[in-house]
């Protein structure tokens, strides 16, 4: 099956989706949801006799569900009885249909026929200083899609049909509201248009494809939950047609934080949305465009990698949502966990960091502004009687889920009293805002943000060093007191939280050390900069990343040229994000500086990483993928992305496994190409040896591979 996979296309900010790709599957629009929608797609040409009579069944691509029971059944046997002789279309063999996919646009085609859709995206400034029409063009909750046929050697004209079905509400014609949109609309909140001079005829009945539908006095028939737009092209002509699909919900959409979305300042409802988006179609045709040739020219990546970062982004633009937040009068970015839906996860957060200063660095900001003011909080630690049981300054895993914000300084995930899943992550939260801050303040140069953010960079190194040990003489360079949080009887956990204790524990962890060292040499870079010249603290920080540099160093098993994943209880998991951390000084361009000082360091964790991406260990066995964890099944792509990114530019010397080079991307990408992981878009969770979904679906967290996007120069 050359594709079997579901591809969300959403507009910036709207927290919306129009999917589609997997073969016999529905998908169509939906907002907000865990998963793609319950429509059927229509898409398709027939071909029409000399006389303009039709010349045969319509051929549609399968992105729908053939009825069990003809629709008219709901109403009338004797109706249903002679829908029985209706002009069933033709659903195309996923065989016979083309598909590729670009980065900001998918396309299909069979023989002269095609479908395409664009979902564009580019560089945005802060919405609050952008003019009017900047932000229409970059905010417009709309997406194009384009059907188009070659009948230059055609004898007859075509007709070409775009549509929907299946809806979970009625259908209404958008000519009931204005006269310079031909299509329809599901209530107020979504649908699709063309232009009235494209358009041939419009369709809406119980089947649209049914001969002698009922019809009413405009030709439709309102009860219809399958509705259309039908083109024409004659003979001896090409052409493409332009249609938008848009959304569009009005009014307050949030608890706990009082907010819409920013998109209602700009656009006075669904019909306005959608005839933007046809005003502007070249302009979003070609944008997209930009970004596809943008990622082609990518050329030191193959096309798995492209396939995979393409895939990725689509699924990160339909968790997005720019909300305009009432009580403070300013932008609100939310970044939704894929199915959970939580709100600004800070574990993806820091993920999406790479891709975000790229595109939207005004967004890293704002959420970091947000974790600074609401959802930050002082707690204890679990340590013996008699030592001061200070911790200091933290952040919430998330906050809140399904546009309810949670109380400030808490989060919708994390209880107390456990050890494992749902347990605290207050000493990775505290290292993700550091490396997040640290990483925007020293790529983007925001002296004013930097000097704003003085007693909040102060407060975090504090509270680190507490976490090693509130005792200066007793601190060994490791991570190893629970916060009070998580009670007398509980642990830390961190983001790997489905995975075993290799990546669960916080405590005595190996990618929790190497991320604090990595978070020690930002502040140590942020400390030293002109608008702070905290010097002492510089100073703190520099003994902090050598310490944190030689208690890694001084766990490195030399039997079996590895780390243990956890410094404790003679474990012997192997992990491959113990290299996790150095993203951010690789990125920020001082990682060599670093290797100068760490040397041993450096070739131990190569030297690990080596010896780990052999089969049976971080690379399974059966299928070839990467493994997070020699001990789990369970891997994410999103982080093996960065796994990749950094093996490939700090540590090129090295000599891996040929089977962890090329040949993993394939298997990677075929794994989300399979009907039972593609049906959901993009799965970050994914079980490598029996290739199975285990969560994580609809997921943004994947556009992490747009890391390998600046390897260009390596």
């Amino acid at each position: 099956m050359p594709f079997g996979y579901h591809t969300q296309h959403s507009p910036f900010g709207a927290f919306a989706s129009f999917t589609i790709g997997l073969p016999q599957s529905r998908g169509g629009m939906g907002q907000s949801l865990s998963g793609p929608a319950d429509q059927d797609v229509f898409a398709g040409y027939r071909r029409l006799e000399s006389d303009g009579l039709a010349g045969g069944n319509w051929n549609l691509l399968p992105f729908y569900k053939e009825p069990e029971v003809p629709a008219a059944a709901a109403y009338t046997s004797e109706f249903a009885e002679d829908e029985a002789d209706m002009d069933t279309p033709r659903m195309l063999d996923a065989e016979e249909v083309q598909r590729e996919l670009g980065w900001a646009s998918d396309r299909w085609s069979h023989a002269e026929f095609s479908l395409t859709l664009y979902s564009p995206f580019g560089r945005t400034e802060s919405p609050e200083s952008m003019s009017e029409d900047a932000a229409r063009l970059a905010f417009a909750p709309v997406i194009q899609a384009e059907v188009s046929f070659d009948n230059r050697e055609g004898k007859a004209a075509v007709e070409l049909v775009f549509g929907l079905g299946h809806a979970a509400y009625q259908f209404r014609p958008l000519e009931d509201e204005v006269t310079d949109l031909v299509g329809f609309a599901l209530g107020r909140e979504m649908g699709f248009a063309a232009r009235p001079s494209d358009v041939e005829r419009r369709l809406q009945a119980l089947s649209i494809f049914y001969p002698k539908a009922c019809t009413d006095h405009r030709g439709l028939h309102l009860l219809g939950p399958e509705a259309a737009v039908v083109f024409r092209v004659e003979a001896g002509e090409q052409k493409r047609f332009p249609v938008s699909l848009g959304f569009y919900q009005s009014g307050v959409v949030s608890a706990g934080l009082t907010a819409s979305y920013f998109y209602t300042k700009l656009f006075d409802g669904l019909e306005s949305v959608l005839q933007h988006g046809l005003a502007q179609h070249a302009h979003y045709r070609e944008q997209a465009e930009a970004r596809d040739a943008q990622l082609k020219s990518a050329t030191w990546l193959n096309a798995d990698q492209q396939w995979l970062i393409a895939q990725a982004t689509h699924s990160y633009w339909g968790s997005t949502e720019l909300l305009w937040d009432e009580s403070r009068n300013e932008a609100l970015w939310v970044v939704n966990e894929g199915e959970y839906r939580m709100i600004n996860t800070f574990d993806l957060t820091i993920d999406h960091l790479f891709f975000e200063l790229e595109w939207q660095p005004w967004a890293v900001k704002n959420t970091l502004e947000l974790f600074v003011q609401r959802y930050s909080f002082e707690d204890n630690l679990n340590v013996s009687e008699g030592v001061d049981p200070t911790g200091g300054i933290s952040f919430v895993h998330d906050m809140g889920v399904m546009d309810q914000f949670t109380l400030p300084g808490r989060s919708s995930y994390e209880c107390m009293h456990i050890t494992g899943c749902f347990s605290q992550m207050t000493m990775e939260q505290l290292i993700n805002w550091i490396c997040c801050a640290g990483t925007y303040a020293l790529a983007t140069k925001d002296k004013a943000w930097l000097e704003a953010q003085r007693a909040t960079f102060i407060a975090c190194a504090q509270s680190l060093l507490r976490r090693d040990h509130p005792v200066p003489v007793k601190r060994t360079g490791l991570l190893k007191f629970d916060s009070d949080r998580c009670g007398p009887d509980g642990a830390e956990i961190t983001t790997y939280d489905s995975l075993d204790v290799s990546l669960g524990q916080a405590r005595n962890n190996l990618y929790i050390s190497v991320k604090a060292y990595a978070a020690w040499s930002l502040l140590e870079k942020v400390f030293a900069e002109a608008q702070l010249d905290e010097s002492d603290w510089a100073a703190e920080a520099q003994a902090a990343t050598d310490r944190a540099a030689s208690a890694v160093v001084s766990k490195f098993e030399s039997d079996s040229g590895m780390f243990p994943a956890v410094f404790e209880d003679g474990n012997r998991s192997r992990i491959l994000p113990a290299i996790e951390g150095l993203v951010f000084p690789s990125y920020l361009g001082f990682v060599e500086e670093l290797r100068a000082r760490h040397g041993e360091l450096f070739d131990k964790l190569g030297l690990h990483m080596q010896n780990a991406l052999k089969s049976g260990i971080c690379l399974d066995a059966r299928t070839g993928a990467w493994k997070l964890s020699s001990t789990s099944k369970n891997s994410w792509f999103s982080k093996i992305a960065i796994a990749q990114h950094v093996l490939r530019t700090v540590f090129p010397e090295l000599e891996v496994d040929v089977e962890a080079g090329a040949p993993a991307d394939a298997v990677h990408a075929r794994m989300q190409k399979t009907a039972i992981i593609g049906q959901y878009a993009m799965v970050d969770q994914v079980n490598v040896t029996d290739v199975l979904s285990l969560g994580s679906r609809y997921y943004p967290r994947i556009v992490t591979s747009f890391l390998w996007m600046r390897e260009g120069n390596i």
